[in-house]
């Protein structure tokens, strides 16, 4: 819910922005049939996690010297998915919705606390209260996930940082919350016996790629939050309108469940992750034509040199009739 400032700031947007959430209402996961989203959740949560077990296990098949790049490549890959489809929709309230709103919090707020363990993230006070205030007052002092938008050069050399084993740890988003014993010893708990089972599945070889698949998390995250707010989008006027949505070949392994959607998905914060291609036609279609290269663009590796434009103050400051007048 926004509060009295937020829905100030939201006013002070264009008109064309300011219709944006509502464009996604209907979508908004507590408008859908709770036994439809709860099984095509719970069907993603099977697959992943599924695909999880599946790579450690072809580690008893596959040369090491093949499987241990690629399977981890594609491990992170599947790890990157847990936070995004698990903790994420959790840290909102719609991994599993139900018409008992209280209900709805108890299960999302517990699975979202186990999966976090399991990373090393306190979920109650990384996602569900710090990602819900990087939703609300994005890029202010508050806002401790608005840190590490890397790009270009700085972006570089924390890429070439994991090149260095274990450096996965020093990049985990949850420490800027500080240390936690309880969060170490859960963390702890399940890497043992996970590197265990990993072991019993695929030997030694899928042993070394968890922890290949923990770098690969962490470049990935990297590459998220510089798609999606870096490059000085920090700077534009208003919250709304300081996201991007990035599109390019095999997004739909390196940035799962649709999360490159972010310029939708920072519109309207719950629209559930398999509804946001729906959403984003919508946005798209309000957004005016000169404008949505900005915000909708296949420029990965400009906006990762951040190097990629933003949108000419002029053009923020017309109004909607006059965009449409510049469209060809």
């Amino acid at each position: 819910m926004m509060n009295e400032e937020d829905a100030q700031e939201l006013t002070r947007a264009p008109e064309w922005a300011r219709k944006l959430p509502g464009l996604g209402r209907d979508l908004n996961a507590v408008k859908q049939s709770p036994l439809r989203h709860n099984t095509i959740n719970l069907l993603a949560m099977s697959m992943l996690w599924g695909a999880i077990a599946g790579i450690l296990v072809l580690g008893s098949v596959i040369p090491a010297p093949v499987y241990i790049p690629l399977f981890g490549f594609l491990l992170g890959c599947c790890f990157f998915g847990h936070f995004v489809l698990i903790i994420h929709e959790c840290s909102h309230d719609m991994l599993f919705v139900s018409q008992n709103r209280a209900q709805q919090k108890r299960i999302n707020r517990t699975i979202g606390r186990i999966a976090g363990r399991m990373f090393f993230t306190d979920y109650l006070v990384h996602w569900e209260k710090g990602h819900r205030v990087h939703h609300l007052r994005p890029n202010t002092p508050e806002d401790c996930q608005a840190i590490c938008t890397f790009t270009g050069r700085a972006l570089l050399k924390s890429y070439l940082k994991l090149l260095i084993p274990g450096m996965f740890i020093a990049y985990n988003p949850s420490n800027q919350y500080g240390f936690s014993v309880k969060k170490a010893v859960a963390g702890g708990a399940f890497w043992a016996s996970f590197i265990g089972a990993a072991y019993l599945l695929g030997g030694l070889p899928a042993v070394v790629t968890l922890f290949v698949g923990m770098h690969v998390v962490a470049a990935l995250n990297l590459t998220k939050k510089a798609q999606e707010h870096g490059g000085g989008l920090a700077s534009e006027p208003w919250p709304i309108i300081q996201s991007r949505t990035y599109l390019y070949p095999l997004h739909w392994l390196t940035s799962p469940f649709f999360i490159n959607y972010h310029f939708e998905h920072h519109a309207n914060f719950s629209v559930p992750w398999y509804l946001l291609p729906t959403y984003h036609e919508r946005v798209k279609a309000a957004v005016p034509a000169v404008l949505r290269p900005y915000y909708f663009h296949r420029e990965f590796f400009r906006q990762l040199s951040g190097q990629k434009p933003l949108p000419p103050r002029e053009l923020l400051a017309m109004s909607t009739t006059e965009l449409m007048a510049l469209e060809p």
